[in-house]
């Protein structure tokens, strides 16, 4: 169990300059709060990995119908469903800086 904890603790460590990296510089510090952050990696971010995991077995599940309403113009069905099933909730797992509270989806 030891040996689990400090792999664990490293392998965050090694991440973590990497994440923080690939965060964009910004001066609006309304978004950013240092106490949403340890919320964020420990609750959020496991939940936002289930999601998307989820909303994946679900795109798969209603793939089928999804495939009938794409027949009627304008034949956009599984880019709306996979955008809503899967690529919103990895957007907020994974594209999200760590600590921004907003839910938005224009992260470059």
């Amino acid at each position: 169990m030891k040996n689990f904890l400090l792999i664990s603790l490293l392998t965050s460590l090694l991440f973590t300059p990497v994440l923080h990296a690939k965060a964009p510089v910004t001066s609006d510090k309304a978004r950013y709060d240092p106490m949403f952050v340890p919320i964020d990696i420990l609750l959020f971010r496991p939940l936002g990995l289930a999601t998307t995991i989820a909303g994946s077995a679900l795109f798969v599940a209603v793939s089928p119908f999804t495939a009938l309403s794409s027949i009627a113009p304008p034949h956009d069905a599984f880019q709306r469903v996979g955008d809503i099933f899967v690529v919103l909730p990895a957007t907020y797992t994974f594209m999200r800086p760590i600590g921004d509270k907003r839910f938005t989806r224009n992260y470059d």
